[in-house]
């Protein structure tokens, strides 16, 4: 049931299939601003990857409408944020099995836009609802099968410190190895997953740091999972993205192509494959 045009009522509608005055509210607040102007839009001091979590949020909003209350589209945008459109649309979430981090994201992106929309309209009714789900939380996956290696997390952390003893693209290379190897020592993703994420897609910076979010159809066991990155990788990960990731993204060996948005990338400037990772992490911890 789950897949690329199989789950409608689960997909993001994109900007340019919004109703034209929501595009053109957006837009406009995040245009890049002008040196000389004094208008410059409410949002064009926030980075991409931020309004582009919130752009897609209010896709999946615009989506619930479409299906639930179409009626609704034709009105202004402010109009359509009420409390009870908005507790349908919990509801909805709810009964496609979003766990509670995902439901306060979607209120969390809803509430950001809103103000675009009507920047002095009260929407604090938005943080009431969202105080009042994450006070009831229930995760949504036990956790607790989950082991800590120190050994790994330890061997991680130590190929990160001593990536300077590396030149060049190899000091980039063991930064990224030590943090592959310390990442699934505190999140232990199947391969295939971890070789999968993607910046802005799969792995979202939040307001409180980074969410591994995979789809039903990404994992072996067809339910999703949604994970936040712990707080011990948030460092270590600002400096791959800033400086590590950035060498090897303009590498282009043999095996090139282009990189993308993925996460983990080769010597070779190439998203990084399942094989690539297990050689890798196989070289660094010498298991045979």
């Amino acid at each position: 049931p789950y897949g690329r045009g199989k789950a409608p009522e689960r997909a993001c509608l994109v900007i340019d299939a919004w109703p034209a005055e929501d595009r053109s509210l957006w837009r406009d607040a995040c245009a890049p601003a002008d040196l000389l102007a004094d208008d410059a839009g409410a949002r064009a001091d926030r980075r991409a990857i931020t309004n582009r979590k919130a752009e897609r949020g209010y896709g999946r909003w615009l989506t619930y409408l479409a299906l639930h209350a179409a009626a609704s589209l034709s009105l202004h945008p402010a109009e359509r944020i009420t409390p009870e459109h908005v507790k349908g649309y919990i509801e909805h979430l709810q009964s496609l099995g979003n766990a509670t981090r995902t439901i306060l994201a979607r209120l969390q992106e809803l509430g950001e836009v809103a103000k675009v929309m009507a920047p002095r309209r009260d929407w604090q009714f938005i943080n009431a609802i969202a105080s009042r789900i994450r006070a009831r939380h229930i995760p949504a996956r036990n956790k607790n099968h989950i082991k800590l290696s120190n050994e790994l997390l330890d061997l991680g952390f130590n190929l990160m410190a001593n990536a300077n003893t590396q030149a060049g693209w190899q000091r980039a290379a063991q930064y990224r190895d030590g943090l592959l190897i310390a990442f699934l020592a505190l999140v232990p993703l199947r391969r295939r997953n971890l070789a999968g994420l993607r910046l802005e897609h799969t792995f979202l910076q939040s307001p409180g740091g980074w969410l591994i979010s995979l789809g039903a159809s990404d994992t072996k066991t067809h339910a999703p999972i949604e994970l936040d990155l712990p707080d011990l990788l948030v460092e270590p990960l600002h400096l791959y993205l800033q400086e590590h990731r950035p060498v090897l993204v303009q590498r282009t060996g043999r095996w090139h192509r282009d990189a993308g948005n993925a996460l983990w990338v080769s010597k070779d400037g190439s998203p990084m494959t399942e094989m690539a990772i297990y050689d890798a992490i196989r070289s660094r911890t010498k298991i045979g």
